[in-house]
C-alpha cells in the first residue's frame, strides 16, 4: 500500500509584516519571554526560507524590528512576565529553587528573575514555610496523608519528594513532622 504524504501549504514570502502577524498571533495566545519569540520568529524564518530561499543576515533585522517593536509597545514585558509567573508558582506551592529554574526554562533574564523574587520574598515571611506546606498537602505527604503511615521508608520517599521539588533538608523535616 502506498503511504500518503501531507503536503505542507506554502509559507507566504518572508515579510515584516508577516513575521509581525506571526508574533502577534502568539502573544494574543500565550504569555511569551523576548527570548521565546525570538525563537519562534527564526522558526518561521527558517519555514518561509525553505520554500522562498534567503539568508540569515537578510532576515536578522526583520526580527530585530519586530521584536523592538513588541518590547517598545509593552506586548512583550519580561520583568511584569517574570512576576507574574513567579507569583503563581509561589501560590501553587513551589519553591525558590524551582520558581528560579522554570523561569530560567522560560528565557527570563536573570535580573528579572531576582528581581522578581526579592519582591516576593519582601511581601512575605514563611513564603518558603508555606510553600511547602502547599506542597505536602497537594501531594499528600507526611501528616497530609489520608491513610496515616509513620514507616521510615515512606517518611524517606516524602523527604525525597520534598527535595526534589527543591525544598531544604531542615524545611522538608520541620513540614513532614507536624
Amino acid at each position: 500500500m502506498e503511504e500518503k504524504r501531507r503536503k505542507r501549504r506554502p509559507t507566504p514570502p518572508l515579510t515584516e509584516r508577516w513575521l509581525r502577524d506571526q508574533a502577534h498571533a502568539h502573544v494574543a495566545r500565550y504569555a511569551a519571554s523576548e527570548q521565546r519569540l525570538r525563537q519562534l520568529l527564526w522558526q518561521r524564518v527558517r519555514r518561509a526560507q525553505s520554500f522562498h530561499g534567503g539568508s540569515r543576515e537578510e532576515a536578522a533585522p526583520l526580527v530585530d524590528a519586530v521584536i523592538t517593536q513588541f518590547v517598545s509597545d509593552g506586548r512583550l514585558n519580561d520583568a511584569r512576565l517574570a512576576m507574574d509567573w513567579a507569583l503563581t508558582l509561589q501560590k501553587r506551592g513551589t519553591s525558590q529553587r524551582l520558581i528560579q529554574h522554570k523561569l530560567r526554562e522560560k528565557g527570563l533574564a536573570t535580573p528579572h528573575i531576582e528581581a522578581a523574587l526579592e519582591q516576593l520574598f519582601s511581601e512575605e515571611q514563611n513564603w518558603e514555610t508555606e510553600a511547602a506546606q502547599k506542597y505536602a498537602q497537594r501531594r499528600r505527604l507526611g501528616p497530609f496523608r489520608r491513610i496515616p503511615d509513620a514507616s521510615r521508608e515512606r517518611y524517606q520517599k516524602d523527604l525525597a519528594s520534598m527535595a526534589r521539588a527543591g525544598f531544604s533538608f531542615d524545611l522538608a523535616k520541620r513540614v513532614l513532622s507536624h
